[in-house]
């Protein structure tokens, strides 16, 4: 008999959506045979899940999860699942609430250790299912894009949706004249976090810097840009998670927050905590990622 289906329901960002990779991973293996299903951003979940497992939570259908009050047509497909499980740092109540009116079994898993534990994100996350009895495998599902080997040039990716955790424009025209100077091809990134100031000034600086612009490119884009780039240099952002865990070599530069709880998770990833560092690092940069 095959197991009912977990729903997992992800209230988080594009970075804190990829931290949670491992863990999402081994709620798909626990129970075996039972299929995982993910309610969030379609473009996000879709890199891990197919597209009849992945559920829109912007979608109109599911502003009843939000009320203590009955929603027949939402609390019938909810009785298809034998598990919830909120990724949250402070989900609103009546979301698990409304959850455990319908559904067997609802955990809530905090996506961030308390203030002062030093433990990084994705363990924690892992660790709270592990307290709760699941013991199958953490490695997080594949992704479900056709993925270049490399062979792309570099990408810098300056941005981030906290300011202080930005490259700020000088700096980060630095790193531009020194990938070109040591002749990587340059793609510079801008997303949906970089207001019209911050991306002129940028391109301000990058005078006379030969690079190609790509401006918020689709996820599947994203992460195929990512992917196949021979290096990424970033700032503390959702764009550098992504990186980091496709395999991409990255070096990713934190100034605003703690690395030993944030840092991205990947094969080929290195953290700095400073410019200087991050600009001798990149001598040479396929050696020291």
């Amino acid at each position: 008999m095959v197991p009912p289906a977990t729903l997992a329901l992800h209230l988080g960002a594009l970075g804190d959506f990829v931290l949670s990779w491992p863990a999402l991973g081994l709620l798909a293996a626990d129970p075996p045979g039972a299929a995982l299903h993910l309610w969030g951003r379609p473009d996000w979940a879709g890199l891990i899940l197919p597209p009849e497992q992945v559920h829109d939570r912007e979608a109109a259908c599911f502003a009843g999860l939000f009320s203590l009050q009955p929603d027949p047509a939402l609390d019938r497909w909810l009785t298809g699942f034998g598990r919830a499980v909120v990724f949250a740092a402070a989900p609103p109540p009546e979301l698990p609430a409304h959850l455990e009116q319908v559904v067997p079994q609802v955990w809530c898993l905090s996506t961030r250790p308390p203030a002062g534990k030093r433990l990084h994100v994705a363990d924690w996350q892992v660790g709270q299912l592990r307290k709760r009895g699941l013991g199958g495998p953490t490695q997080p599902l594949p992704v479900r894009l056709e993925l270049p080997a490399g062979g792309q040039g570099a990408v810098l990716a300056p941005g981030s949706g906290g300011r202080a955790k930005r490259l700020s424009p000088d700096l980060a025209a630095t790193l531009a004249r020194r990938l070109r100077a040591e002749g990587h091809q340059l793609t510079l990134l801008l997303g949906p976090a970089e207001e019209p100031a911050y991306a002129r000034a940028l391109q301000e600086e990058l005078r006379g810097v030969d690079y190609a612009l790509v401006r918020e490119p689709a996820i599947p884009e994203l992460a195929r840009r990512l992917a196949g780039a021979d290096l990424y240099l970033g700032a503390d952002s959702g764009v550098s998670h992504l990186a980091a865990a496709l395999g991409a070599p990255c070096l990713v530069v934190f100034q605003a927050s703690d690395p030993r709880v944030w840092g991205p998770r990947g094969p080929r990833a290195r953290v700095v905590i400073s410019w200087e560092a991050a600009y001798v690092d990149l001598a040479p940069p396929r050696a020291r990622v």
